[in-house]
């Protein structure tokens, strides 16, 4: 059974400009401590990226030590979480011989752009590490866990910083997630996560500050969660009422900057009609 929350999230900014091999922070997982490895443009291919779980400071391990682990990388598909890639899910033991384990073939480049998992040129990947048995001593120094506190609001798995939003979507709108379709922790946590971000851009940013683009992601976002079985009618008539008032406000920006050149224009010709006149009266 996996654990409800990533053991550790890799986030990489400018990925399509990425060609060296980059190494994520130490994790711990089960009093254990881990990295992952991804090869941007492959590990000896150059049409996939490549990705490894390693274990961290594995030469300075007992002699004779493994790790009975089964892990699961999640390659997010940010556009549309439904489409997001797993690999692993399957038992694997990690030794001295063996201290790394993963995917050559991890993701096609081409599909990167082609199936937008890439949001703002950002990868998301989440990790998963269950650790079933152990031989050896433990590492030396290990580091203290992360721990994100959730909380449980209507079956599903919030943090503690989305309570509030969470609570007031399902007693404002109680059918909101009755029918829903996934049933796996994960895949509810994602979907969750998903309508949340959606709540907070159009309830809580300012108006000036939501973009086109960003509205443009709300509605594949909605679209995806009313595939999922969200019921969310009330939410997509606010994406309706902030769109509307976005162009507007985008129209009254387009006459203020129209309106700001013409008043230059004005100010040159002032100036040019003034040295004008100074001429005359000096001749």
């Amino acid at each position: 059974m996996w654990t409800k929350t990533p053991s550790y999230t890799m986030e990489i900014n400018n990925f399509s400009q990425r060609n060296a091999p980059i190494r994520s922070n130490l994790f711990r997982s089960y009093s254990c401590n881990w990295y992952v490895t991804l090869y941007p443009k492959g590990n000896g291919i150059d049409t996939h990226m490549s990705m490894y779980l390693d274990v961290a400071n594995s030469l300075s391990l007992s002699k004779g030590w493994w790790r009975s682990t089964k892990f699961l990388f999640v390659i997010v598909n940010q556009s549309n979480v439904a489409r997001s890639k797993r690999l692993g899910a399957t038992y694997h033991n990690f030794n001295e011989r063996k201290p790394n384990r993963g995917f050559k073939k991890a993701l096609r480049l081409t599909k990167l752009q082609e199936e937008r998992f890439l949001v703002n040129d950002k990868l998301k990947i989440e990790v998963y590490v269950d650790v079933y048995d152990i031989l050896g001593i433990l590492d030396t120094h290990v580091l203290p866990e992360k721990k994100h506190k959730t909380v449980c609001v209507n079956g599903f798995q919030v943090l503690d910083s989305q309570v509030k939003s969470a609570n007031i979507i399902f007693e404002t709108y109680p059918k909101t997630a009755l029918y829903i379709y996934p049933q796996d922790p994960q895949l509810k946590t994602a979907y969750m996560n998903i309508l949340l971000r959606i709540y907070e851009a159009l309830y809580n940013n300012p108006l000036e500050k939501i973009t086109e683009s960003e509205l443009s992601n709300v509605s594949k976002g909605l679209l995806d969660l009313t595939q999922a079985g969200f019921k969310l009618e009330w939410l997509r008539e606010k994406l309706e009422k902030v769109s509307v008032e976005r162009k507007k406000l985008s129209g009254y920006e387009a006459q203020a900057l129209e309106l700001g050149k013409q008043l230059k224009n004005l100010e040159l010709m002032m100036c040019n009609l003034k040295a004008e006149i100074k001429l005359k009266a000096e001749s």
